[in-house]
Formats: C-alpha cells, structure tokens, sequence
C-alpha cells in the first residue's frame, strides 16, 4: 500500500491574449490537471485508511490572487488541478486519505529559468514539513510551503 503520493506535474507556458496557442493549452491541462488526476485514480486501490496525497500545484492557480493575466494555459490547468483536489479531499475521506494542495513558492527550477526566492532544497524541506501536518480536519486545504493558507 501506499503511505503518501505526491503529484508534481508542471509545464509553464507563457500565452498573450491575442497570440494564444491552444495546442499548448491543452498540453499544459494534459500534464498539470489530467496527470495528476489519472496517476491518484489509477493509485486509488493502494492508498488505506491514514494515507495521504499531495498535489503540487501554484498560487497561479488562484482566481483571487490573478493580478497579472497572462499565462492562460499554467493559470487555467492549475486551477482545474486545485478544483479537482478538493474534490478529492471530500471523496477520500470517509475513507480516512487525506488531501494537500501546495504552492512550493516561487522556486529557481529550470521551468523559470533558475530566478526563484526559495531552493528546490527549501522548498522541499517546507512542503514536508506541510504533509507532515496534513490530517482530516485540514484536508483539502491551500497551502503556501511557507504555512499560509491561500486565497482559492
């Protein structure tokens, strides 16, 4: 059985109104929201009472936090992968599994070109220390690494 799955699927494209590119869209939706959905329901008869999943997703994927545009691929198939983990988080838990939504923070990886605040390393450290507080009464939460709770 499965104690603990974690998600973490993420291509970034950067889409203008007036130049989108809905093959790449799709791509994104493909890889950050369907992905993820299909590795935890093909996963689903592995994880027992107490287990958890975690998804990786982005403060982008935030409606309320959109102050910017742009992006409409990554912004859109992060919030559908948001939607889809909390109804997860209900789905699961009579089952005692519970769910994680985390934004890891702006991190150097390749897929921003290296320019973050926060280590892969730092990142990693603080989206443990989030699992690790996971439990049923906080399940389908949206968590910053850092411990904020983030607006939907």
């Amino acid at each position: 059985h499965l104690d603990l799955l974690i998600n973490n699927a993420g291509i970034l494209r950067d889409e203008q109104l007036g130049q989108l590119d809905f093959t790449s869209i799709e791509q994104q939706i493909k890889v950050n929201t369907l992905a993820p959905l299909r590795i935890t329901e093909a996963l689903l008869s592995k994880l027992v009472p107490g287990s958890k999943v975690a998804f990786i997703t982005s403060r982008m994927g935030s409606i309320a936090d959109n102050t910017s545009g742009g992006r409409y691929g990554y912004r859109m198939s992060k919030c559908a992968l948001n939607a889809a983990a909390v109804s997860l988080a209900h789905d699961l838990s009579p089952r005692d599994i519970s769910v994680a939504i985390l934004h890891p923070g702006l991190v150097g990886t390749e897929m921003i070109g290296g320019h973050g605040n926060v280590t892969p390393d730092e990142a990693a450290n603080q989206l443990s220390e989030r699992i690790d507080a996971l439990e049923p009464r906080n399940s389908g939460t949206f968590w910053h690494a850092n411990g904020d709770v983030l607006p939907w």
